[in-house]
């Protein structure tokens, strides 16, 4: 029988924080597509998304981005504008199949992974003349201001 010690239960404790620490960051969605809800068992669920790094510029007039994308194809990337909200999406999608018929077997494999982010956009964006090029692993896009309206607001007289 072993003599249970101080250092038992410090390890024990040690190895109950780690699996805390390890739910907490690696089982958690780290963003859900706004007004879509994905399921757990989805293949396009966003456990498997980085967040690709980012650089925001901001000029008179205009706001650049420049996400870094690599090994991503142009095809591959996803870009939506709806209300104040943008949001990039980059899929990459692969399958692998294997079969020896001499060893009887078959293998058939699918996964997806990618990148996504998503930003809430300032009320003075122009939305339809939003800019995106790709090159070298690097997203560019050119989000140009426009001028806002400054009567907003607007009284109304009571008759």
């Amino acid at each position: 029988m072993k003599k249970y010690t101080i250092w038992d239960e410090m390890r024990r404790m040690q190895r109950e924080m780690d699996s805390l620490f390890d739910d907490f960051v690696y089982s958690q969605k780290p963003y859900l597509l706004s007004g879509s809800k994905k399921d757990e068992n989805s293949l396009t669920s966003l456990e498997n998304y980085r967040e690709p790094v980012c650089d925001v510029k901001e000029d008179n007039d205009k706001y650049n981005l420049s996400l870094e994308i690599p090994g991503s194809k142009k095809e591959d990337i996803k870009i939506n504008v709806n209300d104040n909200n943008l949001e990039i999406k980059v899929e990459h999608k692969s399958e692998e199949k294997k079969e020896d018929k001499e060893k009887g077997y078959y293998s058939y494999s699918k996964s997806y992974s990618g990148f996504y982010r998503s930003f809430s956009l300032p009320r003075n964006i122009d939305k339809d003349n939003i800019d995106a090029e790709y090159k070298d692993g690097v997203l560019h896009l050119k989000l140009p201001k426009k001028e806002i309206s400054s009567s907003l607001n607007k009284l109304i007289e009571v008759k």
